[in-house]
């Protein structure tokens, strides 16, 4: 057998540079990065009310096909008389400002 002409400590790593000696303990390397935070949102009472309103209204449909049907069968057999009086008041009052807006 050939014994090379490197003499290194006893516990050491021959032929590796920065061996350590066996047995010693090295320091554990803690890399603590910075903790990540994500966005924080803040809703008001009032906000939140307004978001549920928002969703059952969007529920109810913009045209009661229930009713416009009704109607359409009534026009068709020629049972349909609205008062017309109350439609003309009914026009006169959707299209009249309030006196709040004419003072």
């Amino acid at each position: 057998m050939k014994v090379s002409g490197n003499t290194g400590r006893v516990g050491t790593t021959p032929g590796v540079a920065g061996g350590t000696p066996a047995g010693s303990v090295q320091p554990a390397t803690t890399s603590s990065a910075p903790t990540v935070q994500g966005d924080a949102l803040s809703v008001s009472s009032s906000a939140q009310f307004i978001a549920v309103a928002r969703a059952e209204l969007a529920k109810i449909p913009d045209v009661r096909t229930d009713k416009v049907n009704a109607i359409k069968a009534k026009i068709d057999s020629d049972e349909y008389s609205p008062d017309s009086g109350a439609v003309a008041d009914g026009l006169v009052r959707e299209h009249t400002p309030p006196a709040s807006d004419l003072s």
